[in-house]
């Protein structure tokens, strides 16, 4: 008769060797009168519990190894998360200025890297020379945008996420902000906008300022006729740009809130308007690439703006858009040409005038007196003075305006 039994008690002993994971076989202890046979049959048994206990013993001095080991790593993780987290607002406030002065698509490789010791300047005309220089010039604008509180931690997934995070999401706020002004911006009815459906694709006139030509195979261009004065294409875009008071209405509704466009003064939108909280003076060569982008975007049929920078319906490469306008803008940042948009963009925006607001013919004569000298003015005559192309401007400026612009050199790019 074997003395190995089932047990269906539920003593102490069996629960605490059932949660160990053991056998929850009982063995009775054999009878004086026991045989041989049964003797070795309950030592076997025996012997196998014990085999159980000395392996789930074992396992259990590592597992409590582990967690000796992990406990104070995990306490540092701990510690680390809310050392970075203390600085979350701060990060956010940056970032969101940084994903419209500076860079729309900013690289998630590179932000985690360390400012090279030498680093290419951000705007110096050796920047797009190579991809090596492009990213060093890339990391130096990174690391003057940023406080210098923040460097130490720069290079922390940290760092990292929460700018990703940010950028899109002031993006996508911004957007909804210049869609309900963009029919004044365009000067195009406002449900062409309001409406994110909206059969932009079908609009005439939206298609004329894009380029399309063909409702069928509808190509979208890298420098659509927006970008220029009067809608005119220059294949050697020595004009590009040049249609600035588009540009400069997005940029005004943006930084110094949507209720300016109707103020010649620009203190409107209150003490909250973006201007105000980053302290934005001057406007940037990434603020008008950002611009530019923003206008084509509104135009497209596409209803939402990727994070990935690709166009769901249009499938215009936002991203592709933003390097070359900056490129072009970094390259040429002191001619001419460049300097004049700049002065005149940064007047329109920045500049709180004083008495009564322009009548549309004084204004329409101002307008055209910067037009007028814009086109006298050459954008590849790299080598001419600065301060002359600025007294050039002032000069077309004064004749329409009797105050001049106490704007800061725009050829100053503040971050």
């Amino acid at each position: 008769m074997s003395h190995v039994t089932q047990s269906h008690s539920h003593s102490d002993t069996d629960s605490e060797f059932d949660d160990l994971g053991g056998n929850p076989s009982h063995i009775s202890i054999p009878a004086p009168s026991a045989s041989k046979g049964e003797l070795l049959e309950v030592l076997k048994a025996l012997q196998v519990q014990m085999q159980q206990l000395q392996d789930e013993n074992r396992s259990i001095k590592e597992e409590n190894k582990t967690l000796r080991a992990e406990k104070p790593k995990r306490k540092r993780r701990a510690d680390t998360q809310h050392e970075l987290s203390v600085h979350e607002d701060t990060i956010t406030i940056y970032a969101r200025k940084y994903g419209m002065m500076v860079e729309m698509f900013p690289s998630s490789e590179l932000l985690n890297k360390k400012l090279p010791e030498n680093p290419t300047a951000f705007d110096s005309p050796d920047r797009y020379k190579t991809a090596a220089t492009q990213d060093s010039a890339f990391l130096d604008e990174l690391y003057r945008h940023f406080p210098e509180s923040l460097h130490k931690i720069m290079e922390s997934s940290y760092f990292s996420d929460v700018v990703l995070k940010s950028i899109p999401d002031a993006r996508a706020n911004e957007i909804k902000k210049l869609r309900g002004v963009a029919g004044d911006i365009f000067d195009l009815p406002s449900k062409y906008f309001t409406n994110t459906n909206f059969e932009r694709a079908t609009i005439p006139e939206i298609q004329q300022l894009l380029g399309v030509t063909s409702a069928v195979n509808q190509t979208y261009k890298t420098f659509p006729p927006v970008l220029f004065p009067g809608l005119k294409e220059d294949g050697s875009l020595k004009t590009v740009f040049g249609n600035w008071e588009l540009l400069a209405r997005i940029l005004k509704a943006s930084l110094r809130g949507v209720t300016s466009l109707h103020h010649r003064s620009s203190g409107g939108g209150g003490a909250h308007t973006n201007a105000l909280k980053w302290s934005v003076h001057q406007i940037t060569p990434g603020v008008i690439a950002w611009a530019a982008v923003i206008a084509i975007f509104l135009l497209s049929p596409d209803t939402e703006f990727s994070s990935s920078g690709l166009g769901k319906k249009s499938n215009i490469s936002y991203k592709s858009l933003f390097y070359n306008y900056k490129k072009v803008l970094v390259s040429k940042w002191t001619t001419k040409r460049i300097i004049s948009i700049v002065t005149n963009i940064n007047r329109y925006v920045f500049k709180a005038a004083k008495g009564p607001a322009l009548d549309p013919a004084q204004q329409e004569s101002h307008t055209d007196a910067i037009n007028r000298a814009l086109t006298a003015l050459d954008m590849d005559s790299d080598s001419d003075d600065k301060s002359d192309a600025s007294a050039f401007v002032s000069t077309a400026l004064s004749a329409a305006d009797p105050e001049p612009s106490k704007s800061a050199s725009p050829s100053s790019k503040h971050h």
